[in-house]
């Protein structure tokens, strides 16, 4: 990318934040994971530049940091602005990787960022993940304290009682939930249900918990 590209491809980021706000959306989450634009600034893997967006984490860091600067100063302070990072690659380097990531974190929190969700790179075909139920969560935790920044992970999470148990535990203050919403997509009743909460249906728009908890009680 050329200096003009990344000028206009932020350009791009405020652009859609405005139409964001103006159409009413309240939580604005810029996506900097999963191999997309912001990671590959970051990852050493795919970022071989030699000028200031290359090269030392700060300056692999230099897109994030300007893009989510430019969508702070358009979206408003009474609503959340989060971003999705990928804060660890699995790539044998993960100290390093997590701590420029942790340093990275802090700045977007100066730069007015409300809320991280941790997630990982997909920057190197190299990565061994450990896949398998959470695991994410402990990274995402780790951030949690360096930054003080409130924030979740997903990624193999299903269970309604280990999603309860992360939140109750302090390693997150939310659980996104993907794939298991799309097995359910009424997976937040279910696990309402499931959790023994006083009315699971008032998971649900106002309109269909009324029906359901006259329906079945719920």
């Amino acid at each position: 990318m050329t200096k003009a590209d990344i000028n206009r491809v932020r350009g791009d980021f405020v652009s859609a934040a405005i139409r964001a706000r103006d159409v009413g959306f309240r939580w604005l989450v810029l996506h900097f994971a999963h191999g997309y634009l912001g990671q590959s600034f970051f990852s050493s893997h795919s970022n071989k530049r030699d000028d200031e967006y290359g090269g030392s984490a700060d300056n692999r860091g230099r897109f994030l940091l300007e893009t989510l600067a430019a969508v702070r100063g358009v979206w408003p302070e009474d609503r959340p602005l989060a971003a999705r990072f990928g804060v660890i690659e699995f790539d044998g380097r993960d100290d390093e990787t997590l701590q420029d990531a942790i340093d990275l974190v802090g700045k977007f929190k100066v730069a007015g960022l409300n809320f991280i969700d941790a997630s990982l790179g997909f920057s190197t075909p190299a990565a061994n993940i450990p896949w398998g139920p959470g695991f994410i969560a402990p990274y995402a935790e780790r951030i949690r304290k360096a930054t003080g920044l409130p924030g979740s992970a997903s990624w193999n999470i299903t269970q309604p009682e280990q999603a309860d148990e992360l939140i109750r535990s302090g390693q997150l203050d939310l659980v996104m939930i993907g794939k298991a919403m799309l097995a359910d997509p009424h997976w937040p009743y279910s696990a309402a249900r499931k959790l023994g909460a006083e009315r699971p249906s008032w998971t649900l728009p106002a309109p269909y918990a009324h029906w359901l908890a006259s329906y079945r009680a719920a």
